[in-house]
Parts: C-alpha cells; structure tokens; sequence
C-alpha cells in the first residue's frame, strides 16, 4: 500500500511538472508564431514532440525514485520513459499537423463546434491509444526483470490514460473558458495534477501485482 500511495504522488507531481512544462513553453511558441499553418504547422508539432521529452523526463524521474526507494531496479526505466513520450507525442500530434497544413487560409469558414461530451469521448480516445504507446518502451525493459504478466503493463497504461486524457482535456476547456489569468492557472494545475494522480493510481495496482510476480522469481 505504501509504494501504491507514492507512486500515485510521484506520478500526480510529475505530470503536473512535466505537462505543466510542456503547456507553458508551448504557450509561449503559439503565442509568438501564432496560429500554425502550412510548414509552420510541422515546425510547431515538432517543437511539441521535443517538449514531450520533459514529461518523459518528469515521469521517469519521479517513478524511478519510488522503484529505487522501495529496492527495486529496472535499468534504463528513465530512456525508455523519455523515448516513450517522445513517440507519444508524435503520434497524437499527427491529426492537427496534417489538418494545419492543409487547412486553406483564414478565410476559410471555421469548423463546426464539437460538443463537450465528444470532445471527452476523444480524449479518452486518445488515451486508449497513446497510454501503451508511452508504456511500450517501459514494458520492453520491465520484461527484462519479470519474466511473466509484464505485458500487463500495456493495457493497464491503456485504461490509466483513457481516464486521464479527458480530465486534462476538461482542464484546458476550463482555462479557455475563464477570464483571469490567476485563476487559469490554478485551474491547468489542478487538472493535470488530477490526471496524474488518477492515471498513476490506475496502472498503479497493475505495476503492485506485476512486480510481485517479479518478486516470487
């Protein structure tokens, strides 16, 4: 219960680190660019998938610590964490950098608004494909040291992040929705640190069974 209850900290302070990294810098990018189209639109993703690099970072890090803090050593646990975010972040930034590049100009009329409850469904979406996309890399050195159920690794990031993805989505809503500056960010670090501790305590109890696997070797 103790390692479940630091991994679920660990993993809600380094998202609310490592996305809040990421929101920050890349405000700062489309701020000063502005609305990406055509090349700038590949440019701007690119930026994005290096950026992801510091969540991976931050992730890594902070799981790390607890593996190390209870005795447990997965060699190589934070590259493949940081490799695993990288090639998250490129393949959920693929549909808006096609649609920017291709997208005609301003003139064009803007499309039809998405409803709240979609939008979710997206996210959650997005969750159920980019979660085992980050924990493959992981999993590949997890099933170094656990000979059996490490795959569980997989489909546990899969659920995490499909519960995770639509709170950080529901937190970007609510930023764009309100007028004060203040208030916008104590909104954006609540909902990441939300999704961290949510997604952390899901593939928590999975990561719990599988190293007792790995234990009873």
């Amino acid at each position: 219960m103790k390692f479940w209850s630091d991994w679920v900290i660990a993993n809600g302070l380094a998202e609310l680190v490592g996305l809040g990294s990421v929101a920050v810098l890349g405000y700062a990018l489309i701020y000063n660019i502005g609305d990406p189209q055509g090349v700038v639109a590949i440019f701007v993703a690119g930026a994005f998938v290096l950026l992801g690099a510091l969540e991976g970072y931050a992730v890594g890090f902070a799981q790390s610590r607890v593996l190390r803090k209870h005795g447990i050593t997965i060699p190589g646990w934070l590259g493949a964490t940081v490799v695993g975010a990288v090639v998250a972040w490129a393949v959920g930034m693929i549909p808006s950098t096609i649609i920017n590049f291709v997208q005609p100009g301003s003139s064009e009329a803007p499309p039809p608004e998405i409803s709240q409850v979609l939008r979710l469904a997206f996210a959650a979406a997005m969750g159920v494909v980019a979660g085992p996309i980050l924990a493959y890399f992981q999993w590949r050195t997890l099933r170094r040291q656990v000979s059996q159920g490490a795959l569980w690794w997989l489909p546990a990031n899969a659920v995490a992040w499909a519960f995770g993805m639509p709170i950080v989505f529901w937190g970007v809503h609510l930023v764009a929705t309100t007028g004060s500056p203040l208030m916008a960010v104590g909104l954006a670090s609540i909902s990441l640190l939300l999704a961290g501790i949510v997604v952390g305590a899901v593939h928590g109890a999975v990561f719990i069974r599988i190293l007792k696997g790995r234990a009873s070797e």
